[in-house]
């Protein structure tokens, strides 16, 4: 499996890229990303909330695509899947999330 650090994540990760050769063990982004704070620990912060669960507001994609919209959050990975981390949303930026949230608060 790949994982592509881009924009302030590949600062925080000091790297662009990394391979995870073994992915006995992770099954999940969150195990992924369990993974990826025991290899560089000063990305937890930008990985996780103060409660321990994933952040909402870090744009991830896998192999292009985002999980959080087709349901594929909590989906198993494979180890030929390219994941991509960037940079939390920030300065009043909306996310995907809000944005598809408010347009099904307005459907119904």
């Amino acid at each position: 499996m790949q994982i592509s650090f881009c924009a302030n994540m590949r600062a925080i990760a000091g790297r662009e890229v990394f391979d995870v050769d073994d992915i006995s063990g992770i099954v999940t982004l969150r195990d992924l990303f369990i993974h990826l704070v025991d290899r560089f620990p000063k990305i937890h912060p930008h990985l996780f909330d103060a409660n321990n669960n994933l952040r909402q507001d870090v744009p991830v994609f896998v192999n292009g695509r985002n999980p959080r919209l087709d349901g594929a959050i909590d989906a198993p990975l494979l180890a030929a899947y390219i994941i991509s981390l960037f940079s939390p949303i920030s300065s009043g930026k909306m996310n995907v999330e809000v944005m598809r949230e408010r347009a099904f608060d307005k459907r119904n």
